[in-house]
Protein backbone atom coordinates (compact mmCIF):
# COMPACT_ATOMS: atom_id res chain seq x y z
CA UNK A 1 0.00 0.00 0.00
CA UNK A 2 2.72 2.51 0.65
CA UNK A 3 4.24 1.90 -2.97
CA UNK A 4 0.90 2.92 -4.38
CA UNK A 5 0.54 5.83 -2.03
CA UNK A 6 3.99 6.86 -2.66
CA UNK A 7 2.88 7.05 -6.54
CA UNK A 8 -0.33 8.73 -6.05
CA UNK A 9 1.68 11.53 -4.06
CA UNK A 10 3.89 11.92 -6.62
CA UNK A 11 1.99 11.73 -9.64
CA UNK A 12 -0.47 14.32 -8.15
CA UNK A 13 2.27 16.59 -7.57
CA UNK A 14 3.50 16.63 -10.77
CA UNK A 15 0.06 17.19 -12.35
CA UNK A 16 -0.54 20.45 -10.45
CA UNK A 17 2.74 21.63 -10.76
CA UNK A 18 2.93 21.27 -14.76
CA UNK A 19 -0.63 22.30 -14.95
CA UNK A 20 0.93 25.69 -12.70
CA UNK A 21 3.67 26.00 -15.34
CA UNK A 22 1.38 25.73 -18.57
CA UNK A 23 -1.10 28.47 -17.10
CA UNK A 24 1.70 30.65 -15.75
CA UNK A 25 3.54 30.69 -18.77
CA UNK A 26 0.09 30.89 -20.90
CA UNK A 27 -1.85 33.68 -19.12
CA UNK A 28 1.31 34.99 -16.91
CA UNK A 29 -0.48 33.63 -13.50
CA UNK A 30 -1.18 30.25 -11.93
CA UNK A 31 -5.30 30.11 -11.60
CA UNK A 32 -5.97 30.11 -7.45
CA UNK A 33 -8.54 27.24 -8.28
CA UNK A 34 -5.66 24.99 -9.53
CA UNK A 35 -3.95 25.76 -5.95
CA UNK A 36 -7.36 25.24 -3.86
CA UNK A 37 -7.07 21.64 -5.73
CA UNK A 38 -3.49 21.05 -5.08
CA UNK A 39 -3.43 22.22 -1.41
CA UNK A 40 -6.53 19.71 -0.89
CA UNK A 41 -5.17 16.74 -2.59
CA UNK A 42 -1.92 16.99 -0.91
CA UNK A 43 -4.05 17.83 2.84
CA UNK A 44 -5.64 14.52 1.29
CA UNK A 45 -2.88 12.40 1.03
CA UNK A 46 -1.12 13.73 4.15
CA UNK A 47 -4.22 13.09 6.36
CA UNK A 48 -4.57 9.31 4.64
CA UNK A 49 -0.75 8.74 4.57
CA UNK A 50 0.03 9.92 8.49
CA UNK A 51 -2.92 10.73 10.17
CA UNK A 52 -2.71 13.39 12.66
CA UNK A 53 1.28 13.37 12.10
CA UNK A 54 0.56 13.85 7.83
CA UNK A 55 -1.76 16.76 9.17
CA UNK A 56 0.74 18.39 10.93
CA UNK A 57 3.16 17.83 7.87
CA UNK A 58 0.71 19.52 5.95
CA UNK A 59 0.42 22.24 7.94
CA UNK A 60 4.39 22.59 8.61
CA UNK A 61 5.22 22.42 4.33
CA UNK A 62 2.01 24.98 3.47
CA UNK A 63 3.35 27.59 5.89
CA UNK A 64 7.32 27.10 5.50
CA UNK A 65 7.23 29.04 1.79
CA UNK A 66 5.12 31.60 2.87
CA UNK A 67 7.44 32.58 5.94
CA UNK A 68 10.70 31.99 4.07
CA UNK A 69 9.52 33.57 0.30
CA UNK A 70 7.99 36.30 2.09
CA UNK A 71 11.10 38.89 1.91
CA UNK A 72 11.06 38.21 -1.95
CA UNK A 73 7.36 38.85 -2.48
CA UNK A 74 7.71 41.93 -0.33
CA UNK A 75 10.17 43.57 -2.56
CA UNK A 76 8.57 41.69 -6.07
CA UNK A 77 11.13 39.87 -6.75
CA UNK A 78 8.39 36.76 -6.72
CA UNK A 79 4.89 36.52 -7.62
CA UNK A 80 2.16 35.64 -4.97
CA UNK A 81 1.52 32.70 -7.34
CA UNK A 82 4.86 30.92 -7.29
CA UNK A 83 4.28 31.32 -3.15
CA UNK A 84 1.08 29.14 -3.47
CA UNK A 85 2.68 27.14 -5.52
CA UNK A 86 5.28 26.23 -3.72
CA UNK A 87 3.21 25.66 -0.56
CA UNK A 88 1.86 22.93 -2.92
CA UNK A 89 4.61 21.27 -2.95
CA UNK A 90 4.83 21.76 0.66
CA UNK A 91 1.38 20.32 1.16
CA UNK A 92 2.79 17.27 -0.70
CA UNK A 93 6.43 16.66 0.61
CA UNK A 94 5.91 18.50 4.49
CA UNK A 95 8.42 20.58 5.53
CA UNK A 96 11.62 19.16 4.96
CA UNK A 97 11.08 17.86 1.25
CA UNK A 98 9.27 21.38 0.95
CA UNK A 99 12.77 23.06 2.34
CA UNK A 100 14.68 20.75 0.37
CA UNK A 101 12.83 21.82 -3.02
CA UNK A 102 13.26 25.65 -2.25
CA UNK A 103 16.67 25.26 -2.15
CA UNK A 104 16.58 23.55 -5.40
CA UNK A 105 14.15 25.67 -7.03
CA UNK A 106 15.89 29.29 -5.91
CA UNK A 107 19.32 27.15 -7.11
CA UNK A 108 17.84 26.27 -10.37
CA UNK A 109 16.11 29.83 -11.06
CA UNK A 110 19.53 31.09 -10.43
CA UNK A 111 21.30 28.93 -13.20
CA UNK A 112 17.61 29.89 -15.59
CA UNK A 113 18.55 34.18 -15.05
CA UNK A 114 21.86 33.64 -15.63
CA UNK A 115 21.18 31.60 -19.02
CA UNK A 116 18.55 34.73 -19.72
CA UNK A 117 21.32 37.07 -18.93
CA UNK A 118 23.74 35.03 -21.26
CA UNK A 119 21.05 35.05 -23.90
CA UNK A 120 20.05 38.51 -23.93
CA UNK A 121 23.70 39.84 -23.21
CA UNK A 122 22.72 41.90 -20.60
CA UNK A 123 24.78 41.15 -17.32
CA UNK A 124 25.54 44.89 -16.88
CA UNK A 125 22.32 46.74 -17.22
CA UNK A 126 21.04 44.18 -14.78
CA UNK A 127 24.06 44.42 -12.49
CA UNK A 128 23.48 48.36 -12.60
CA UNK A 129 20.08 47.89 -12.03
CA UNK A 130 20.40 46.27 -9.00
CA UNK A 131 22.95 48.13 -7.59
CA UNK A 132 20.70 51.16 -8.47
CA UNK A 133 18.07 49.63 -6.98
CA UNK A 134 20.01 48.67 -3.45
CA UNK A 135 21.23 52.52 -3.33
CA UNK A 136 17.65 53.95 -3.68
CA UNK A 137 16.36 51.83 -0.91
CA UNK A 138 19.59 52.50 1.09
CA UNK A 139 18.96 55.94 0.66
CA UNK A 140 15.23 56.59 1.02
CA UNK A 141 14.49 53.64 3.00
CA UNK A 142 11.43 53.53 0.82
CA UNK A 143 10.94 49.76 -0.64
CA UNK A 144 9.30 49.85 -4.61
CA UNK A 145 8.70 46.66 -6.59
CA UNK A 146 11.86 45.44 -7.89
CA UNK A 147 10.96 44.51 -11.28
CA UNK A 148 8.27 47.60 -11.51
CA UNK A 149 10.95 49.80 -14.78
CA UNK A 150 12.63 46.60 -15.98
CA UNK A 151 12.67 45.51 -19.51
CA UNK A 152 10.99 42.11 -20.33
CA UNK A 153 14.03 40.32 -20.99
CA UNK A 154 14.47 40.78 -16.56
CA UNK A 155 11.37 38.63 -16.26
CA UNK A 156 10.64 35.06 -16.03
CA UNK A 157 7.94 32.50 -14.57
CA UNK A 158 9.33 31.14 -11.42
CA UNK A 159 7.17 28.31 -11.54
CA UNK A 160 9.65 26.68 -14.06
CA UNK A 161 12.14 26.64 -11.88
CA UNK A 162 9.65 25.36 -8.72
CA UNK A 163 9.16 22.46 -11.50
CA UNK A 164 12.78 21.90 -11.55
CA UNK A 165 13.12 21.37 -7.92
CA UNK A 166 10.23 19.28 -7.55
CA UNK A 167 11.77 16.70 -10.01
CA UNK A 168 15.04 16.79 -8.58
CA UNK A 169 13.63 16.21 -5.22
CA UNK A 170 12.19 13.59 -6.39
CA UNK A 171 14.43 11.76 -8.54
CA UNK A 172 12.96 12.29 -11.78
CA UNK A 173 16.06 14.42 -12.89
CA UNK A 174 19.94 13.17 -12.13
Amino acid sequence: MYGSLKAIQILSLLLVVQAAVLCDLDRGRIPNALILAGLGTGFIYQAVSGGFMGTALFLGGILLPVVLFWPLYYFRMIGAGDIKLMSVVGAFLGPGGCFSCMLRSVLAGGVLAFVLVLRHRNLFSRMFCLAEYVREYRRTGIWKPYLAQADEHARFCFSVPILVGVLVCIGGIF
